[in-house]
């Protein structure tokens, strides 16, 4: 019987390997434990109820204790200091057109793509502007003689 638990132990694992999340590792370490009590001569239905138990157990401890630990570590934004160009001034080097989401600005030396913050103005190459936010990865701006 212990053949039995063996093939279901690297089928688990092969499982669990071909996931990105851990489905399947509990009934892995449910069915090592069955044939570890399957060599201590235990009959099958206590082979089974060990099974159940530790996988049940391992699956649980996972849901309980560790899972609520890595989401609260996964949910913490990643600075990428990509917000200290909000509030600067920038020049168009490709010209912002909303219609066709296309335009570039530089700005601290680097050059971002861009988006009008008035989704109806196209703002011509060689315009000032300023960066009023982050869209994701391109800069929401506004020309500089809109803020007097």
């Amino acid at each position: 019987m212990w053949i039995f638990w063996l093939i279901i132990v690297i089928l688990m694992v092969v499982l669990e390997a071909a996931t990105i999340n851990m489905v399947s590792i509990w009934f892995a370490i449910g069915a090592l434990a069955a044939m570890i009590a399957d060599l201590f001569t235990a009959e099958f239905i206590w082979q089974l109820v060990i099974f159940l138990v530790v996988s049940g157990l391992g699956l649980w401890i996972f849901i309980s204790v560790f899972k609520p630990r890595l989401k609260k570590k996964g949910n913490q934004p990643v600075s990428t200091n990509a917000d200290r160009i909000i509030g600067q001034e920038a020049l168009v080097i490709s010209d912002i057109v909303p219609l066709e989401e296309k335009g570039q600005i530089k700005v601290l030396g680097q050059v971002w793509s861009a988006l009008s913050e008035d989704e109806n103005l196209e703002i011509p190459r060689g315009t000032k502007v300023r960066v009023v936010r982050l869209d994701s990865i391109r800069a929401v701006v506004r020309p500089c003689e809109e803020e007097k």
